[in-house]
C-alpha cells in the first residue's frame, strides 16, 4: 500500500523559509513508512534561488521531479509555485534513476542507466514514472518507444518538463537537488499492483464529424489523407488558409488518432505546415491510422478535465493522484488560464485525496489495447491522471 501526502509553498526568494514552510505543511513525524520519495515540481526560479537544493538536503528521502510553467495541490494553484508530493510505503521499494546525457534520438544511453538501475533485483518494476527534457534532438516519441522496448513494455507513466520562456530553454528535471537540460529522471516501483491511469482530452462537440485516413507520412509528418495532401484534406473540412499558404493557429486544431494496433486513440498536436503542404506533427503518425480533427475552447478543456477527474475517482479506491495537462490546454484557456486547475483544486476539496497536478510539455501515460493490456503512449493536449 503506498500513502501519500503534499505541501506548496510560494516562497521563492527564501530557501530556509520556504524549507520550513513545507516541512511544517509535510508533518513527516510518525508519517514516513520503510520507504518514501518526493515527487517534485516547480517553476524554475525555485531552483536559481536554492530553495529546491535547501529542500533536498532538509528532508528524509529522495525527491525528483522538473520544472513546469503551473502546478495545483490541495487548497491552491498558479504559476510561481513549488509543490512536492511524498509517496510513502513498507511493501513498495522506490528506486530514483538520473540517465547520462541525451545526445539526439540515440536509445543507449536510457539502456545503460536502466541497466544499472535495475542489477541484481529479482522482477521487473511494476510502474516507472519518468520525467523527460525537452530538447529539439529528441522528441517524447522515442522516449516513450526507447523506454518501452528497453522495460519490457513496464508501464510508464510521465511528463516532458516545461517552464515560462517561449522555447522552453530553462525547462529541465529534477533529482538529487540539482536540474539538469538534458538528462532524464526515471522512479521506479518495485511492489505489488499497478496503479490505474486515465486520459481526457476533447470532448465530442468539440470533434469535427469527418474522419480521414493516412495514405502517406514520414515520421510525425502528414503528407496525404485519402490521397490528398494534407492541407487540401484540411481546406476541405473548412479550415481557411492565410496569404502565406498557412493556417492560422494549427496548433489549435489537435487531431484524435486511431493507429489501428488495437489501442485507444490518442490526441497529437498539428504544430506547423511545411512547404509542400505537409503537417507536422507532436508524435509519429503511422500509414493506416484514422483520424479527426478536433477544436479548443475553454468549456471543452475544463469538460474534459472535469469528466476524466470522474472517472478516475469513480474508478475505485484511490488513495493519491498524480495528474499532468499539456502546456497548450494552459495557453488556450486564455485570460482564465487557471480554470483547469482550480477545477481540481474544487473538486477534490474535502476528499482526503492527495494530489499534485502540473502542467507538461509532452504527456506519457499508458492506454488499453485488446481491452485487458496497457500500451505506453506518448500523448499532447491530453489530461492525464495516474491513481494509487
Amino acid at each position: 500500500m503506498i500513502r501519500s501526502f503534499s505541501a506548496h509553498t510560494s516562497e521563492i526568494d527564501d530557501a530556509a523559509l520556504a524549507v520550513e514552510e513545507i516541512k511544517r505543511r509535510l508533518d513527516c513525524d510518525g508519517k514516513l513508512m520503510k520507504n518514501s520519495v518526493g515527487i517534485l515540481v516547480c517553476f524554475v526560479d525555485f531552483i536559481e534561488t536554492g530553495v529546491v537544493k535547501a529542500l533536498s538536503e532538509a528532508l528524509p528521502f529522495d525527491i525528483l521531479g522538473m520544472t513546469t510553467i503551473a502546478s495545483a495541490s490541495p487548497g491552491q494553484c498558479g504559476e510561481t509555485a513549488l509543490c512536492i508530493l511524498v509517496l510513502t510505503s513498507d511493501d513498495t521499494e522506490f528506486v530514483p534513476v538520473l540517465s547520462g546525457p541525451v545526445q539526439g534520438e540515440d536509445p543507449s544511453v536510457l539502456r545503460r542507466s536502466y541497466g544499472e538501475a535495475v542489477r541484481g533485483r529479482e522482477g521487473r518494476p511494476s510502474l516507472i514514472l519518468g520525467f523527460f527534457p525537452m530538447l529539439f534532438a529528441a522528441g517524447v516519441d522515442f522516449f516513450v518507444e526507447s523506454m518501452d522496448e528497453i522495460t519490457g513494455g513496464v508501464p510508464i507513466f510521465g511528463s516532458l518538463a516545461v517552464d515560462h520562456n517561449d522555447d522552453y530553454h530553462e525547462s529541465g528535471i529534477i533529482i538529487g537537488g540539482e536540474a539538469w537540460h538534458d538528462r532524464c529522471a526515471f522512479l521506479l516501483f518495485y511492489g505489488d499492483g499497478t496503479p490505474r491511469f486515465y486520459t481526457g482530452n476533447i470532448p465530442k462537440d468539440g470533434i469535427f464529424p469527418a474522419e480521414g485516413t493516412i495514405t502517406a507520412s514520414s515520421g510525425n509528418l502528414i503528407q496525404r489523407v485519402d490521397g490528398k495532401l494534407m492541407i487540401d484534406y484540411l481546406v476541405s473540412l473548412g479550415l481557411t488558409r492565410n496569404e502565406d499558404g498557412d493556417i492560422d493557429g494549427i496548433n489549435s486544431f489537435p487531431i484524435i488518432v486511431d493507429c489501428k494496433d488495437g489501442t485507444e486513440p490518442v490526441l497529437t498536436t498539428m504544430m506547423a505546415i511545411t512547404p509542400e503542404g505537409y503537417v507536422v506533427c507532436g508524435r509519429k503518425i503511422p500509414v493506416g491510422a484514422t483520424f479527426a480533427v478536433g477544436r479548443y475552447f475553454p468549456d471543452g478543456i475544463i469538460q474534459a478535465a472535469a469528466s476524466t477527474l470522474e472517472n478516475a475517482l469513480d474508478g475505485g479506491l484511490c488513495r493519491t493522484m498524480l495528474i499532468f495537462s499539456c502546456v497548450d490546454r494552459y495557453f488556450s484557456l486564455l485570460h482564465d488560464q487557471y480554470a483547469e486547475m482550480e477545477t481540481v483544486v474544487s473538486r477534490m476539496e474535502n476528499s482526503g485525496i492527495s494530489f499534485m497536478m502540473a502542467y507538461s510539455g509532452g504527456e506519457v501515460c499508458p492506454v488499453r489495447k485488446n481491452s485487458d493490456e496497457l500500451a505506453n503512449r506518448a500523448h499532447s493536449n491530453t489530461f492525464i491522471v495516474c491513481v494509487f
